[in-house]
C-alpha cells in the first residue's frame, strides 16, 4: 500500500515536472562524478582508457537492447496493453528473457576473448593502455545485462506512466560511480571508477524492480518467440538498432582519434560532451520521454490532433530552454569548466582543452535536443525507418569530419562536426515529419521563436557585460544567475508563451 502511494501513475504535465527536475539532479550528480574522476585522474591516459572501456559493453546493450526498448517495444506493449493484459505481459515477459539470455551468452563470449578483441580495436595503444582497457571491460561487461533488465522494465513503467523510479534511477548510478572512486580510488586507482558502474548500475535496476511490483505487472521467464507482437517488436527495432551501431562506430572513431592526437584528448571531449548534454537531458529528453505516452494514445487512438499539438507544445518548450542554454554555454564554457572540473589532477592545460571543445559544442544544444522528439514522433507511427536513414546520414556527415579534419586542424573538430551533424539531423527530420503533422500552428510557433530569440540575445548581451565586471563571485555562477534572471524578465516582459508552461510545470513539481 504504501508503494502504492510513493510510485503511481503520474500525468504528462506532473511527469514532465519530476523527469525535469530529477534529470537536473541526475546530471548534478553526473558533473559531481566528472568533478570526482577529473580531480583524481584529471585528462590522462588512464582516464581515455576508462572512456575507451565502455565502447564493448555499451555496443553489446545498444546492438540488441536500446533500439527494441527505445523504439519498438513501448508502443507495441502499449498497443497490447490496450486490448489483452495477458498478452501484453506475455509479450513484455518473453521481451526480457530473450534480452536478457543473449546480452548475457554474447558478454560471456566478450569476456572469453577479450584478450584478443581489445588488440584488434586499439592497435595503436601501447600494451599498457590494452591492459587497462581489457581489465577495465571486463569489469564493466555485467552492466550491460543489468542495463538490459532495467530499460526493460523501465519501459513497463513508462507505458503505465509510472515516472519516478525511472527519473530516480540515473541519480543513483552516477552516485554509485562517485561511491566506487571515492571509497575505491586508494586500491584500485582508475579502476575504482569502473567498479563504481557495477554499483551504480545495480543500484539503477534495483530502484525500478521496488516500482514494479506497484503495476500489477508480473514476470515469470517465456520465450513465446512466434508471439505476433514480439516479431513485430525485433522488425521494428532493426532499424534504431542499426541507428545506435553507427552511433557506437562514431563513439569508436572519436576516441580513436581523440587516443592519437593528444593525450587526454578522448577524456576532454567526454568531460566536454557531459556538460553540453546537462540543458539537452534536463529540457529535451525529460519533455519528451514525458509526452511519449500521449503520442503512443494518441496514434492509437486515432488522435492526429492531440498528436500533432503534443510535438508542437513540447517542441517550443524546448527552445525555450535550450537556445538560451546555447548562448550561455558559448559565452561561459572557460569559467563552466574551471568551476565544474578544475582542481587536483585536472590542471590549466585540461580546463584550456575542454573548454575548447565545449564552446563549439554549445550550438549544438537546441539541435540534438529536438531531436529527441523527432525521433519519438515517428517511433510512435511504428516506423523507424525514416530516423534509422536520418540518422546514418547525419552520423556519416560527423564521422567524416572526426576523421579526416579533426587529425589536421585540432580536436575542437570533433564538436564542429557533431553540431554540423545534428544541424542536417534536424533539417532532414523537420522535412519528412511535416506529412503527418495535422493542423500546425505556425503562426503560434513563429512567434514564440521569434521572442526565445529576442530574450536570448538580449541575456547573451547580459552575461557579456557581466564577464567585462568583476565580481566579488564566480564568473560561471554571476554570469548563468545574472542571465537566467534577465531571459526570464524579458520573457515576461515580451509575454514569450512559454514561460506559462513553466509556471505549470513548476506547481505540479510541487504538487508532487
Amino acid at each position: 500500500m504504501h508503494l502504492k502511494k510513493f510510485f503511481k501513475p503520474i500525468g504528462s504535465g506532473g511527469a514532465s515536472a519530476i523527469v525535469a527536475f530529477t534529470s537536473f539532479l541526475s546530471y548534478v550528480v553526473g558533473l559531481l562524478r566528472d568533478k570526482t574522476i577529473a580531480y583524481h585522474f584529471g585528462t590522462s591516459t588512464a582516464t581515455d582508457t576508462y572512456s575507451a572501456s565502455f565502447l564493448i559493453p555499451d555496443m553489446l546493450f545498444n546492438m540488441f537492447i536500446a533500439g527494441a526498448l527505445v523504439a519498438a517495444f513501448m508502443p507495441v506493449f502499449s498497443e497490447y496493453l490496450n486490448k489483452d493484459k495477458k498478452e501484453a505481459f506475455s509479450l513484455a515477459n518473453t521481451m526480457l528473457s530473450s534480452a536478457s539470455l543473449v546480452i548475457s551468452v554474447l558478454a560471456i563470449i566478450a569476456f572469453i576473448f577479450m584478450d584478443s578483441i581489445v588488440p584488434l580495436l586499439f592497435p595503436s595503444v601501447d600494451a599498457e593502455a590494452q591492459r587497462s582497457i581489457i581489465i577495465m571491460t571486463r569489469l564493466m561487461l555485467p552492466s550491460a545485462l543489468i542495463f538490459a533488465i532495467s530499460n526493460a522494465i523501465g519501459n513497463i513503467l513508462m507505458t503505465y506512466r509510472h515516472f519516478l523510479s525511472f527519473a530516480i534511477s540515473p541519480v543513483l548510478y552516477n552516485l554509485g560511480i562517485i561511491v566506487g572512486v571515492v571509497f575505491l580510488n586508494e586500491q584500485l586507482g582508475i579502476y575504482s571508477a569502473a567498479t563504481g558502474v557495477l554499483i551504480g548500475a545495480t543500484l539503477h535496476l534495483l530502484i525500478r524492480l521496488v516500482d514494479i511490483f506497484s503495476t500489477g505487472f508480473k514476470y515469470r521467464p517465456e520465450l513465446k518467440v512466434k508471439h505476433p507482437g514480439f516479431k513485430k517488436i525485433i522488425k521494428l527495432m532493426i532499424p534504431k538498432s542499426i541507428s545506435l551501431i553507427a552511433w557506437q562506430l562514431n563513439l569508436y572513431a572519436f576516441t580513436i582519434v581523440g587516443m592519437r592526437l593528444t593525450e587526454g584528448g578522448i577524456a576532454a571531449f567526454n568531460f566536454a560532451r557531459n556538460i553540453q548534454s546537462f540543458p539537452v537531458s534536463i529540457f529535451g529528453i525529460a519533455f519528451t520521454v514525458a509526452i511519449f505516452p500521449t503520442l503512443n494514445s494518441a496514434i492509437n487512438n486515432g488522435r492526429k490532433d492531440l498528436y500533432t499539438s503534443s510535438i508542437q507544445t513540447t517542441i517550443q518548450r524546448i527552445l525555450f530552454f535550450t537556445i538560451p542554454a546555447a548562448v550561455g554555454v558559448l559565452l561561459l564554457a572557460e569559467p563552466i569548466t574551471r568551476l565544474i572540473l578544475g582542481g587536483g589532477a585536472f590542471d590549466e592545460k585540461s580546463i584550456e582543452m575542454t573548454a575548447l571543445i565545449l564552446t563549439f559544442f554549445a550550438l549544438s544544444i537546441p539541435l540534438e535536443a529536438l531531436t529527441t522528439i523527432f525521433a519519438r514522433s515517428f517511433y510512435a507511427l511504428q516506423n523507424t525507418i525514416t530516423p534509422m536513414i536520418i540518422n546514418l546520414f547525419s552520423l556519416a556527415f560527423i564521422a567524416s569530419i572526426t576523421v579526416f579534419i579533426a587529425p589536421k586542424f585540432g580536436i575542437e573538430w570533433f564538436s564542429v562536426g557533431f553540431t554540423a551533424g545534428f544541424l542536417i539531423y534536424n533539417i532532414l527530420f523537420i522535412a519528412l515529419l511535416s506529412k503527418h503533422l495535422k493542423g500546425f500552428d505556425f503562426k503560434k510557433f513563429f512567434n514564440s521563436f521569434f521572442k526565445i530569440c529576442i530574450s536570448s540575445g538580449i541575456m547573451g548581451l547580459a552575461i557579456y557585460l557581466a564577464k567585462s565586471i568583476n565580481l566579488p563571485i564566480h564568473e560561471a555562477i554571476s554570469g548563468i544567475t545574472i542571465g537566467g534572471a534577465i531571459y526570464l524578465l524579458t520573457s515576461y516582459l515580451i509575454k514569450t508563451p512559454e514561460l506559462n508552461s513553466v509556471n505549470m510545470v513548476i506547481k505540479r513539481l510541487l504538487k508532487k
